[in-house]
């Protein structure tokens, strides 16, 4: 209910200003750069991670809970760009592996991995937000994102890039 309300806000200052109000997030020469549809599509994205805070905020959640989450989830991949951000402190302690076979045949790159947070940090979704170019590095920065725990200040949708090169 509180949605529509939001949507019929969002449809009469589109009528009256002929803009949407500025995301939260961004500041004002950024909504004044931004296309009305762009304003709306971070309307969107924002309503969508308010949504799923809240669902992740719940004690307990029932199968119908968790299909919820699951079409919120969807919803957010499709409408927001999550933030780019440095790989969090316990990536430190727990790096990606460098493939024997990639070594050999001198692979390097960075894997942009895209994760979807729980409540305390923890991954609980990833996948390949943009390929190194090489199916092993790529599964190797996969298999690390997922014992890392991230700051969920950030949102619970990130893009970390994960580097291999054979400088180090």
């Amino acid at each position: 209910m509180q949605y529509l309300k939001i949507l019929a806000l969002l449809a009469i200052s589109t009528a009256c200003f002929g803009q949407t109000p500025p995301a939260s997030s961004s500041t004002a020469s950024d909504a004044a750069r931004m296309t009305p549809e762009q304003q709306r599509q971070q309307f969107r994205c924002e309503q969508t991670r308010e949504q799923i805070k809240e669902q992740l905020s719940r004690k307990v959640m029932g199968p119908s809970d968790r299909d919820n989450l699951a079409s919120l989830r969807k919803s957010e991949r499709i409408d927001c760009i999550p933030p780019l951000v440095q790989p969090p402190p316990s990536a430190a302690a727990l790096p990606a592996k460098y493939p024997l076979q990639a070594m050999r045949q001198n692979h390097q790159g960075v894997v942009i991995v895209r994760v979807e947070l729980a409540a305390d940090g923890s991954v609980t979704d990833d996948s390949v937000d943009q390929s190194s170019g090489f199916l092993e590095l790529d599964r190797s920065a996969l298999a690390a994102v997922r014992g890392w725990h991230f700051d969920t200040s950030l949102g619970t949708s990130l893009r970390v890039p994960v580097r291999f090169s054979l400088a180090n």
